[in-house]
């Protein structure tokens, strides 16, 4: 049921997502309740990261997706894709979703142009500059699941341009990157880099009107 603090004020929300968990936070403004997304004040991205890219890298990737592609125009997209393909026992309908070119989370991958990512993200500025949302946009610059060819700073920026391109003026920014150099994909090595990224998300609710400020549960 619907929760409300004491004097009457519905609580609002913040979001952390981390690498899938990115994309999860995407689809959520887009698809959420609505409702619940006008009350999410804050998303944190920590390592958005393209599902597609590192693996493209790998031999036996073109068969992988050969074969999940078959399974789909057979109308086998809920069979098991072979172990070989994924750390993690994945459909094939989930593995075209990560892993295919325009796949359904193919979100943050550096080939797409502009204006395919901003067709992806554009929603993250024209619906949060209107419900008052702030996305942090963290990237590690020493993330392993990010393929060495990739500039991530002009990765970021560019993520960041494409979430920003729908707002009403140029000067509006609802999302900001964070370039985290040291980091990895969780902030597990690099001295200090999860406690940046937490001070950074920490100052973004601080400077929340208070009355936006998610509640405590």
């Amino acid at each position: 049921g619907e929760e409300e603090e004491e004097d009457g004020v519905e609580p609002t929300f913040a979001l952390v997502g981390h690498s899938t968990g990115c994309q999860n936070s995407v689809h959520f403004v887009k698809y959420g309740q609505e409702d619940l997304v006008k009350r999410t004040k804050v998303i944190a991205l920590q390592a958005p990261v393209s599902d597609r890219e590192g693996p493209s890298q790998e031999p036996q990737y073109n068969s992988n997706i050969e074969y999940a592609r078959k399974l789909k125009k057979e109308g086998n997209e809920n069979e098991m894709m072979p172990r070989s393909a994924f750390w993690a026992p994945i459909t094939a309908s989930r593995f075209l979703s990560l892993q295919d070119v325009g796949g359904d989370d193919d979100f943050f991958s550096s080939d797409l142009n502009r204006e395919e990512m901003k067709d992806k993200l554009g929603h993250i500025g024209k619906d949060g500059e209107e419900y008052g949302l702030n996305v942090l946009v963290a990237f590690s610059g020493d993330d392993e699941y990010v393929p060495e060819f990739v500039d991530k700073e002009q990765l970021v920026d560019k993520m960041c341009f494409a979430m920003n391109s729908q707002c009403s003026s140029s000067s509006v920014k609802v999302a900001r990157p964070f370039m985290i150099p040291t980091g990895n994909h969780n902030l597990s090595k690099g001295e200090g880099d999860a406690e940046r990224f937490v001070e950074a998300v920490g100052e973004m609710l601080s400077n929340l009107p208070k009355q936006s400020l998610p509640a405590e549960h």
